[in-house]
C-alpha cells in the first residue's frame, strides 16, 4: 500500500471514530421497561426487551402528573429543543370546510 493511500485511510478512520464517539455521547439511553410518552398525542409506550409496545393514551390529568423518569423525548437535548422551537413556529392547522 502506498504511503499516500495509507494516510488517506488513516484520516478516514480517525474522522469516523470521532464522529461515532460524538454520536454516542448525544444518544438518549433507553433501558428496558422505560416509559415514553409522546406529548403531542399523549400516547404512552413501554420499552420491552423485544421492542416498544403501545400501552395506551393518557388523559389530560395523567399528562400533568407524569412520574419522574418518564421519557417525553427520545432526541438528544439540543435536537429536542430545536424541534420544540420549530413546532412552536409552525402556523396552526385550520379546520377543513
Amino acid at each position: 500500500m502506498s504511503l499516500v493511500l495509507a494516510k488517506k485511510l488513516f484520516a478516514a478512520l480517525a474522522i469516523t471514530a470521532v464522529y461515532t464517539a460524538a454520536q454516542a455521547q448525544e444518544a438518549v439511553v433507553v433501558k428496558d421497561y422505560d416509559v415514553y410518552v409522546d406529548p403531542p398525542t399523549a400516547f404512552a409506550y413501554i420499552k420491552l426487551p423485544g421492542g416498544w409496545k403501545f400501552i395506551g393514551k393518557l388523559d389530560v390529568e395523567q399528562m400533568k402528573r407524569l412520574p419522574p423518569g418518564t421519557l417525553t423525548s427520545l432526541l438528544p437535548p439540543e435536537q429536542a429543543a430545536a424541534t420544540r422551537m420549530a413546532m412552536a413556529a409552525r402556523p396552526a392547522k385550520t379546520a377543513r370546510q
